[in-house]
């Protein structure tokens, strides 16, 4: 009699163990995906976007466009939408780094004040902001403009 009451025990300990791995692996599961997550976000990232400094230093046009930009000379049909193109990966390198932020799953030192000083000194870059604001996601958009008026206020 006492060795089926044994018997009922171990099978319940067994079986709640059992349980307990199985919550124990849905909870690293969990884990894992939200870490590959980020990694596939930021892999797409780094295939959609690139190192400014490099592409200005490896592409002499895109500098020349730079600089003319810079010193207000007329742009060519070609340099514009190059320009723009610039811009737009320039504002989507920031939409990105500002949204991982968001998540948590990015460390920076991120500054929508200083990337609103950017636009305001940058012409051309506050030109597609706004004519692409439709595109940026919410959270982004919404902190972005708002240090934008702060910034016109100052």
């Amino acid at each position: 009699m006492k060795f089926r009451s044994w018997d009922k025990w171990i099978s319940a300990i067994t079986k709640l163990g059992a349980v307990g791995s199985i919550l124990f692996f849905a909870i690293e599961l969990q884990q894992n995906n939200k870490q590959l997550e980020a990694q596939a976000r930021y892999t797409q990232f780094e295939i959609q976007s690139y190192d400014a400094n490099r592409v200005v230093f490896n592409n002499t046009d895109l500098a020349g466009i730079l600089l003319k930009d810079r010193n207000q000379k007329p742009l060519s049909e070609l340099e514009n939408f190059i320009l723009r193109r610039y811009n737009t990966q320039f504002i989507r390198n920031w939409e990105f780094e500002f949204m991982e932020k968001q998540r948590g799953l990015l460390d920076s030192n991120l500054s929508t004040a200083r990337w609103a000083q950017n636009l305001m000194r940058n012409p051309s870059r506050l030109d597609v902001w706004h004519a692409t604001s439709a595109i940026w996601q919410d959270p982004f958009r919404l902190a972005l403009n708002t240090a934008l008026e702060n910034e016109s206020l100052n």
